[in-house]
């Protein structure tokens, strides 16, 4: 049984310790604090570092809120890896490697960077709508997933998630048609929840909720939820909204690979974004050319907003997008514009079974 030093980020408060903490088979002890033992089981790893190397557990506390170890020192870096327990070794070493070989690519991305004048300028402006979307597009692709799996940690943890079954593959099969060459590798996933929602996290991860999934009356209005959904992954929507709301200083870790700064913070915002009304307007003008490029007619985007516009009980969707009647009018318009005479409804062999697989609704 070997000890290491560690600092204890919680949200909201300001970082405990040093704090002794050692594993004991299992269970990651930690002396002199509430939280007496974690199981192996309930901790996610991540990494980052700017100046030295960093090292995260993480985990939720029986409050549900976000807790993270983070390793004092290199000595102590070391140590955490020779003693946690068999089960996280895997994921400890498989991202301090990756880790490893960020830092070698932010070094030469920072070298090809046009003088540091234009950095600091853009730092001093970071609030800017242009300025944000400009760093966000210098986000490795692999910091972007890393804050998509933490997010995805968060929302495993809460309970009632579907990765496969006759739903999952339902959205699968949509969405897949939705987002051939993307640059992403999408995963799609159903949360048992009532509330008529869904949502895109950073890395190309989309959530929907089974109470959406009653709602919408056939496949090409889960389409159009999807089209549009997918467009805030890649217009990068919600990386840029992540990033923008934890600070200056975050944004400028992600950008050049370095997640630490965030990895306390950031999964408590897991289905929880709120988009500007132009990104809104762009996710739908943008998914709905994404469904005539898959010859899918876009009506059904169409009806699903005109259906929840008039429909009070679906306020998980209302209120993480805005302007709901006014954007319906929007797409009818943008629908009217852009006719396609090569798309055809869409038909899902699986949608019989989905909808027989959904459990039943709460009364």
């Amino acid at each position: 049984m070997t000890a290491f030093q560690a600092y204890l980020h919680v949200a909201n408060a300001a970082p405990q310790g040093p704090l002794t903490a050692h594993f004991f088979g299992q269970q990651l002890s930690i002396a002199d604090h509430a939280t007496a033992s974690v199981d192996a089981a309930q901790l996610h790893v991540s990494v980052g570092g700017m100046d030295q190397p960093q090292l995260f557990l993480n985990w939720l506390d029986d409050e549900g809120r976000q807790m993270a170890l983070q390793a004092a020192t290199p000595d102590d870096v070391a140590i955490l890896l020779v003693s946690a327990p068999a089960a996280l070794q895997p994921a400890l070493h498989k991202l301090w490697r990756e880790r490893q070989r960020n830092r070698r690519q932010v070094s030469s991305w920072l070298a090809g960077v046009t003088g540091a004048a234009v950095v600091a300028a853009a730092l001093l402006w970071w609030q800017g709508n242009n300025t944000i979307a400009w760093l966000a597009g210098h986000i490795p692709l692999s910091a972007e997933k890393q804050l998509g799996d933490l997010a995805l940690a968060q929302v495993r943890s809460q309970g009632g998630l579907l990765e496969q079954g006759p739903a999952q593959q339902t959205v699968q099969e949509i969405g897949q048609r939705l987002t051939t060459g993307s640059r992403y590798r999408y995963r799609w996933l159903v949360k048992q929840d009532e509330s008529v929602n869904a949502f895109a996290m950073p890395g190309g991860i989309i959530v929907v909720h089974t109470g959406l999934l009653r709602q919408a009356a056939d496949p090409g209005e889960l389409a159009g939820v999807l089209a549009h959904e997918v467009q805030h992954v890649e217009q990068r929507h919600s990386l840029r909204q992540m990033i923008s709301s934890l600070g200056w200083g975050a944004l400028v870790g992600v950008t050049i690979g370095d997640i630490s700064a965030v990895a306390a913070m950031v999964v408590h915002q897991a289905g929880t974004l709120y988009f500007s009304r132009d990104m809104e307007e762009e996710a739908d003008r943008l998914g709905l050319h994404a469904l005539q490029r898959a010859n899918i007619r876009p009506d059904g985007m169409l009806t699903f907003f005109q259906k929840l516009g008039s429909d009070k009980a679906a306020p998980g969707w209302l209120s993480s997008h805005p302007q709901t009647t006014v954007r319906a009018q929007g797409i009818a318009q943008l629908i009217a514009a852009n006719p396609c005479p090569g798309c055809v409804p869409l038909h899902s062999e699986h949608w019989p079974a989905m909808q027989a697989s959904l459990p039943a609704a709460a009364k």
